[in-house]
């Protein structure tokens, strides 16, 4: 799999551990070796400061020129090492200064970084999988336990597996003689006016879009019709030619998306458009599962694997064009829109405005006022560590958790999801101290908004590198998602929530950035297309899941209930929603899990004589 390692080591004689296998080595200077695995060699970007003190790094979509890659290792030898992380494009960045190294992803987690020590000796990966192969570590199941059956739970600095740990997103790891690696935060961008961010907005997205359109070779392009995909396949097409595919389904054909894809496509003539009808295709959600081993491989639990019927139909018409990548608006929900903030405006010191706020969110979802007031005050005492600790004492007690989501919700931290009911006696004793152990380590600063805000865009993040991982895997495509580089969350997430999200409005910063730069009348939408055809694909594709959740491996821990999770599944099929989230979430990790591949040998190889010999 598509991914990069290295160690950091300080301790002499130097050994030379296993490689990854068929990697590319990028760095060794006797104390920090780095290879990539999957990468075309443009993919690794590199720079010397003017005074030979730094050096910068940088391997994956990284859409900088020489002389910005140049100017962010000059910045790292006079100090600013973080400037790396801010370069256009979605990457991994190393830098050196002097003896210390700084390994960051990005915000949204679209790039990981996982690592482990051993005997002085510093282990790091894009990849988790890759670093349980070299120690020999198992995946922790109680984790991924909390991700099905709670919302609101902080991964924390654990990854998927025991004893590998998580660069939290924003981060960088830090390694120097004499010292333990260490966490750093990078520092966070000052708060912006709502008018600052748009105006900053228009400059920065159209730039990472036409730096991507004017790579090199065809491009192709989602077009749903939605704010989000629009603006991209706009942008895009103010540089080149692209395919534009808009993917339909039954439920689908007769919405808002459908037609305001058609529109915009009569209105830009550098677009080929491509209506992709799954009703002809025959594709539907859930199709391909039946042999989990013919799935492609992600590094984390992947909800697309949900998709990857509708996936080979929809980009189709972009493999055949011989498309070099794929624009996507993945992420736009989350920079351009924000939860509802009631409760962090209230802690803020603007009470008034925001109890007004949560009265018109009640009014907007329908939902009695009364409790959601009670919510944001209760927020205003209370805190994160605090929510925890109740969630964990709730989730021992084993109360019956509310089957939809409640309107109040959105002034709170965290909570169950119905699919708690799952849960054994065991399940809950061990997921009712994995929250405790969170409740310790949480931040008692951060409003619930905040927090939805950040998972959410880490979720989204991490679920976009698995489609890519995926369309990489099956088609031979890179997806790009625009709206998840660095420089494009740091404007959007500098406003406050409640300034991005207005009462009876739909994404106003994408209208005030991207006017006269995006199809007028998209950006003038105030709906949002629901996606029901997935109730289609459950159905003909029951058979198959059913097959799946009988080897379920969080049952046979004794971890959940098999004949709840069938039952919940049978009701799904009928139509009910209540636990179809988590029935998804539950369907990728059982895939997941079936489909590991953690063996040393499909991951690592020995050194060369070079390598050992230093």
């Amino acid at each position: 799999m598509r991914h990069v390692a290295g160690t950091i080591t300080h301790t002499l004689p130097f050994t030379a551990g296993p490689r990854p296998r068929g990697g590319h080595e990028i760095h060794d200077d006797g104390a920090l070796q780095a290879w990539a695995v999957g990468h075309h060699p443009d993919e690794v970007r590199r720079a010397v400061s003017r005074d030979g003190t730094a050096e910068v790094i940088l391997v994956g979509s990284c859409l900088a020129t020489a002389g910005e890659v140049r100017a962010a290792a000059d910045a790292a030898a006079a100090g600013s090492w973080h400037s790396a992380g801010r370069l256009p494009g979605s990457y991994l960045g190393i830098v050196r200064a002097g003896r210390t190294a700084w390994i960051m992803g990005n915000r949204a987690a679209t790039v990981a970084v996982h690592w482990t020590i051993s005997k002085g000796t510093v282990s790091w990966s894009t990849s988790a999988c890759a670093l349980a192969a070299l120690t020999g570590t198992v995946p922790d199941a109680v984790r991924l336990l909390a991700e099905v059956t709670t919302w609101g739970v902080e991964p924390g600095a654990d990854g998927w597996f025991e004893g590998i740990h998580r660069l939290p997103p924003g981060s960088a790891l830090v390694c120097a003689p004499g010292r333990p690696p260490a966490v750093q935060r990078l520092p966070v961008p000052a708060g912006r006016s709502f008018a600052d961010a748009a105006d900053a907005l228009r400059l920065v997205l159209p730039d990472a879009v036409g730096r991507r359109a004017l790579a090199g070779g065809p491009v192709s392009s989602d077009l749903s019709g939605g704010v989000d995909s629009s603006a991209i396949t706009c942008l895009a097409a103010a540089h080149t030619d692209l395919t534009a595919i808009t993917y339909i389904d039954a439920a689908m054909a007769g919405q808002d998306d459908a037609r305001y894809a058609a529109e915009i496509a009569a209105a830009l003539p550098a677009l080929t458009r491509h209506l992709v009808d799954g009703r002809r295709t025959g594709s539907r959600h859930f199709d391909e599962l039946t042999d989990p081993c013919s799935v492609p491989f992600t590094d984390a639990p992947a909800l697309s694997v949900g998709m990857l019927g509708i996936l080979e139909a929809q980009l189709a018409p972009a493999v055949a064009a011989g498309s070099t990548g794929h624009l996507t608006g993945w992420g736009g929900d989350n920079v351009l829109d924000a939860p509802p903030s009631p409760a962090d405006r209230f802690r803020s010191g603007a009470r008034a405005a925001a109890l007004r706020d949560a009265q018109r969110f009640a009014r907007d979802r329908r939902s009695a006022a009364r409790p959601v007031l009670a919510a944001v005050l209760a927020a205003g005492r209370g805190s994160h560590p605090k929510a925890l600790s109740v969630l964990a004492a709730a989730v021992l007690d084993h109360p019956a958790p509310r089957v939809l989501p409640d309107a109040a919700d959105a002034a709170r931290w965290c909570g169950q999801l119905g699919a708690a009911r799952w849960l054994t006696p065991g399940g809950r004793t061990a997921l009712a101290r994995f929250i405790g152990a969170r409740a310790q380590s949480a931040d008692p600063t951060t409003g619930p908004g905040v927090l939805r805000e950040r998972l959410a865009l880490e979720a989204t993040g991490a679920e976009y590198a698995n489609l890519d991982t995926l369309s990489r895997a099956r088609w031979g495509l890179p997806v790009h998602a625009p709206f998840l580089d660095t420089r494009v969350v740091d404007i959007c997430l500098a406003v406050p929530l409640w300034e991005r999200r207005h009462p009876g409005d739909f994404k106003p910063l994408a209208r005030a950035a991207l006017t006269g730069l995006v199809h007028h009348r998209v950006l003038a939408r105030r709906t949002k297309t629901a996606f029901t055809g997935v109730y289609d694909g459950l159905r003909v594709n029951a058979p198959a899941l059913r097959a799946l959740l009988a080897r379920s491996l969080l049952a046979e821990s004794g971890l959940i209930d098999l004949t709840a999770v069938l039952a919940s599944l049978d009701r799904t099929v009928n139509g009910s929603p209540a636990d179809l989230g988590s029935l998804h979430t539950l369907i990728s990790v059982e895939l997941w899990l079936a489909n590991l591949p953690v063996h040393l040998d499909t991951w690592w190889e020995p050194a060369t004589s070079g390598e050992a010999l230093r």
